[in-house]
């Protein structure tokens, strides 16, 4: 994920597909906008926006994804009651054989969060069959417990990976690369910050 500049004045674009997809799968599995905005490694508002203004696939499948949510939330509980009764009455006298089976397995989740530790973006992962799609770790970030506190120690180890990177650039330094080596010093910062997750204070 490329590092976003959210700053004011004109900048050249940061919009790749990789990226929108990361998007639509966090909308697709119910995110709201301002939680996405408000992640570092996303664009603010005014950027995903302009991508939208600006990119018409990206537009487009964002459309699809809002479309599908907003036909799913009109679905009315009285409809969803009949299709239950329907297929209740359908499956009768058959075995249960239960829903969609899941494709979390804690293999998968550990090689996922071994990859972030090492410092890969979903982006990087895209594509890699033993790893999950953007939209099953947003969706096993929401209903796992487990896997979130296994994410957050990766994000952690993440941090003190950089944090050690820091150290060896310091120890290179000399009077003739100081100005590169104190560049590099101030990037590697600037992505544990944004990295480091955000405390709010509540307002009395």
């Amino acid at each position: 994920m490329p590092d976003f500049d959210r700053t004011g004045g004109w900048k050249p674009s940061a919009y790749r597909p990789a990226i929108g997809r990361v998007i639509l799968a966090r909308v697709e599995v119910g995110e709201t906008i301002t939680s996405i905005v408000a992640d570092p490694e996303m664009p603010c508002r005014a950027t995903l926006y302009r991508w939208l203004a600006m990119h018409e696939d990206f537009a487009a499948d964002y459309a699809d994804v809002r479309r599908v949510l907003a036909e799913n939330a009109l679905w009315s509980r009285d409809q969803d009651d009949a299709a239950r009764r329907v297929y209740a009455a359908r499956m009768r006298g058959r075995p249960h054989r239960g829903g969609q089976k899941t494709r979390y397995t804690l293999c998968r989740a550990w090689a996922f969060c071994e990859a972030v530790a090492a410092g890969m973006t979903l982006a990087d992962m895209a594509g890699d069959p033993a790893l999950p799609t953007p939209k099953m770790v947003y969706r096993w970030l929401r209903q796992r417990p487990e896997f979130r506190a296994m994410y957050e120690r990766a994000r952690a180890a993440q941090r003190l990976n950089l944090q050690l990177d820091i150290d060896q650039v310091v120890d290179r330094a000399t009077p003739f690369n100081l100005a590169a080596a104190k560049r590099e010093v101030a990037w590697l910062q600037g992505r544990i910050g944004r990295l480091t997750p955000k405390l709010y204070r509540t307002r009395l």
